[in-house]
C-alpha cells in the first residue's frame, strides 16, 4: 500500500540508554522494520568508555563491541547498535536520516552536522512531566528539527506551546508476538491486570484503588501487578514482577479486565497489547489513548485522577460479562484493523523525503488520504 521510497536510506535512530522502556522498544521496532524494508538503519547511543582498570566494566563494554554479547537482551532486535563515546559530531556516523527519541538526545542531535543526516525529533511523551530539570526539556522541543509525533494530543501540545507543525506516525504493537489465542476464556468472577509503576503520572495508586473499590462488590475478583517497577512490592495482590517479552501474551490472555490509570500518557503501548489479546480496557482520558480507545465502542473511558469514576467502569466489565467480550473483541479488532506496521514505516519514510507535510498539529503523512 505504502511502497518505500525509490532509494535506499542510511537512518540513524538515536536511543537515550539501552534499558527497559516502551520508548526504547518502540524505536528499536522501527529500526529493525525500516532495515527490513531495504534501508541501512541502525541504533546509536553514547556511553562513554569504560577504563581499563575497572575489569568489570570495561570487559562487560568491550564483549559488546565485539559483538561478542548483545547490547540488549530483553527485546528482540533486528538492527545493529552502535555505541559511541559520545554523540558529537566526530564519534557519529555520516547518515540521510538522525532521529532524536528523548529529550536527553535531542540537543545532542540538533548539534549534529548536516552530514549526519536530516534532523527530526519523534516526540513519544511530554517527558516534562517526570524530568527534573523540566527547562532543558521544553528547550528541546524548540530546537529547530522536524518533529514527528506518536499522538494527537502531543502535536496539539507542541503546536500550541512550541510553534512546532508536526506528522503523526502511531506506532503500532508486534502482532506477531501477541498472537491471539482461538479460544478466549471470559472468567466469572475476572481477573484484572495493571502495570505498576512509581511514578506519579502513571497513576497506579488510582488504579488500585479504584480496582479494590470495584472488588468490594465482586467477591473473587482479583488483581495482578507486573513490571519492574512491581519487583519486591509489598501488597496484598499478586505481584508478576518483571515479565518476558515472550510471556506477555500469555499474561494478558490469563486476565480479563486491563486497567490503564495514567494521568497523562504518550500514546500507550500496553492498553493495546491488551486489546490486542481480546483483554477488555478500562481507562483514563490520558491523552494517548484517544488513538485507540472510544467509550463503549472499544474500551470504558474514565476521566484522569478520577478512582471513583475508573472504579465504576471496572464494575461494569466485571458483572456485565456481554459488555465485556462485546468491548474485548471490538477493541481487538479496531487496533489490529488500523493501526499497522505498513502504514508507521510508509509514514516515516515519507517524513525522510517529503519536507511538505509539516502543515500544522498532528498532520497526516499520507495528506491525500486525510478526510
Amino acid at each position: 500500500m505504502n511502497p518505500p521510497p525509490n532509494r535506499k536510506l542510511r537512518i540513524q535512530l538515536v536511543l537515550p540508554f539501552l534499558g527497559i522502556t516502551g520508548g526504547n522498544k518502540t524505536v528499536m521496532e522501527f529500526a529493525s522494520r525500516l532495515a527490513a524494508r531495504g534501508h541501512d538503519a541502525w541504533l546509536i547511543y553514547g556511553q562513554p568508555d569504560v577504563p581499563w582498570w575497572k575489569p568489570r566494566g570495561f570487559t562487560r563494554i568491550k564483549l559488546r563491541d565485539w559483538g561478542l554479547r548483545p547490547w540488549v537482551d530483553w527485546f528482540d532486535v533486528r538492527a545493529p547498535i552502535i555505541r559511541c563515546p559520545n554523540l558529537e559530531d566526530r564519534h557519529v556516523p555520516d547518515a540521510d536520516v538522525v532521529i532524536a527519541t528523548c529529550w536527553s538526545n535531542a540537543h545532542a542531535v540538533a548539534a549534529l552536522s548536516p552530514a549526519k543526516g536530516k534532523k527530526l525529533y519523534y516526540v513519544q511523551a511530554y517527558e516534562t512531566d517526570w524530568i527534573e530539570d523540566k527547562a532543558a526539556c521544553d528547550d528541546g522541543y524548540r530546537l529547530p528539527m522536524r518533529q514527528m509525533v506518536n499522538a494527537s494530543w502531543l502535536g496539539r501540545l507542541m503546536w500550541e506551546k512550541f510553534s512546532q507543525p508536526s506528522v503523526k506516525i502511531i506506532p503500532p504493537i508486534d502482532y506477531e508476538q501477541y498472537v491471539l489465542r482461538p479460544q478466549r476464556e471470559f472468567r466469572r468472577p475476572p481477573r484484572c491486570l495493571l502495570l505498576y509503576h512509581t511514578l506519579e503520572v502513571k497513576g497506579a495508586a488510582d488504579g488500585i484503588a479504584a480496582f479494590e473499590r470495584a472488588a468490594r462488590e465482586v467477591p473473587g475478583m482479583t488483581l495482578t501487578l507486573y513490571g519492574t517497577r512491581s519487583v519486591g512490592l509489598q501488597t496484598p495482590h499478586r505481584v508478576a514482577g518483571t515479565v518476558p517479552e515472550s510471556k506477555m501474551a500469555g499474561l494478558y490472555h490469563d486476565h480479563d479486565i486491563f486497567i490503564w490509570p495514567s494521568h497523562r500518557e504518550g500514546l500507550g503501548a500496553p492498553p493495546m497489547e491488551a486489546m490486542a489479546c481480546q483483554c477488555a480496557v478500562a481507562t483514563t482520558d490520558n491523552g494517548g489513548s484517544e488513538e485507540f480507545a472510544f467509550h463503549e465502542k472499544t474500551a470504558l473511558i474514565s476521566p484522569p485522577r478520577d478512582v471513583a469514576a475508573l472504579a465504576a467502569n471496572i464494575l461494569r466489565l466485571a458483572t456485565d460479562i456481554e459488555l465485556r467480550k462485546r468491548l474485548a473483541r471490538t477493541g481487538c479488532e479496531w487496533v489490529r484493523n488500523h493501526i499497522t506496521w505498513e502504514q508507521a514505516c510508509g509514514g516515516m519514510e515519507r517524513c525522510f523525503t517529503d519536507d511538505t507535510l509539516w502543515k500544522g498539529p498532528a498532520a497526516s503523512a499520507f495528506p491525500e488520504e486525510a478526510p
